[in-house]
């Protein structure tokens, strides 16, 4: 092989060296399915990716408004901002609202994934994907979801801990990661709002089943007395006045120990145009050979 090929040769190394130690970002597409049959819904799911600082509750301390927005109304614009601003809801044990790093949320991402067909939330069998671009220096290097469970006043399913789920397996551009959200003991109540079918939210997503009305409009609902995050165990809608005459059958997602309510992936995507140049060095290579073969 001539000088000048092998110039030519070390130079499409060069350029596929580069790509693959400047490229500092990967695309990931995050899924939540409901896996219920004929059962409860969860409202759009708010997830957002961060460096581990963010923290957005523990059981036994009050909600922070926007987690509550989320437990009694499914509102993820509160949550959002507070998670772009940088801050986290429990720090060091405590309750908190206070900026969780130097560089207030500059490098997290975060989105809310709503069901393409039919209301908003994500019915029995439904489901909701949304692409995502994440830096993989590690200020994205975990995820936090959080949605509200429905019909209820104030539950929700959300990670506890900031720490609990790492995408660092995926910064190749490879692979998925996926877990089961809302099992038995893993739903919580925001101690909020009274368990009360009269102003739940979602009642009118499941015609048939005698539900009244139910909420008309956000933070409606009579305050609840116990004020702090609180397990949701047994049967979780036992204790919900105005419960004469509902049909709740299936509805106790506690039952649902092979699957809990549903279930989240999230799947590095490859991004096309590093497949582009890395084919076109291939093709580039092959021809360097055949040439110097002849």
């Amino acid at each position: 092989m001539s000088c000048y090929k092998s110039l030519r040769l070390a130079g499409v190394f060069s350029v596929l060296l580069a790509t693959a130690c400047t490229a500092q970002a990967v695309q990931v597409r995050v899924t939540v399915e409901n896996l219920t049959s004929n059962s409860v819904a969860i409202t759009p799911l708010w997830v957002g990716f961060h460096d581990g600082s963010f923290d957005s509750y523990n059981q036994g301390l009050s909600t922070q408004p926007g987690l509550e927005r989320i437990a009694e109304d499914g509102d993820t614009s509160a949550i959002s901002a507070d998670f772009l601003a940088g801050r986290t809801y429990i720090n060091n044990l405590n309750q908190s609202a206070t900026v969780a790093s130097s560089q207030p949320g500059a490098d997290r991402v975060d989105g809310t994934l709503a069901s393409a067909s039919g209301p908003p939330p994500i019915q029995s069998g439904g489901m909701a994907t949304q692409l995502f671009t994440i830096d993989i220096d590690g200020s994205n290097r975990y995820f936090s979801y959080g949605a509200m469970v429905i019909p209820t006043n104030d539950f929700f399913v959300a990670n506890g801990n900031p720490l609990a789920h790492d995408l660092m397996s995926l910064y190749d551009g490879q692979g998925s990661i996926s877990f089961l959200i809302g099992t038995p003991g893993s739903v919580n109540d925001a101690g909020t709002e009274e368990e009360d079918f009269a102003f739940s939210a979602g009642n009118p997503l499941f015609p048939g089943r005698g539900l009244p009305a139910g909420q008309g409009g956000p933070d409606l609902g009579p305050l609840d007395a116990t004020t702090v995050i609180q397990n949701v165990p047994g049967d979780p809608f036992a204790g919900f006045l105005n419960a004469g005459g509902v049909d709740l059958t299936g509805f106790d997602f506690n039952q649902l120990t092979g699957t809990g309510i549903a279930r989240i992936t999230i799947t590095a995507v490859p991004e096309p145009g590093t497949f582009a140049l890395v084919t076109l060095g291939g093709v580039a290579l092959a021809a360097l050979r055949r040439r110097s073969i002849g």
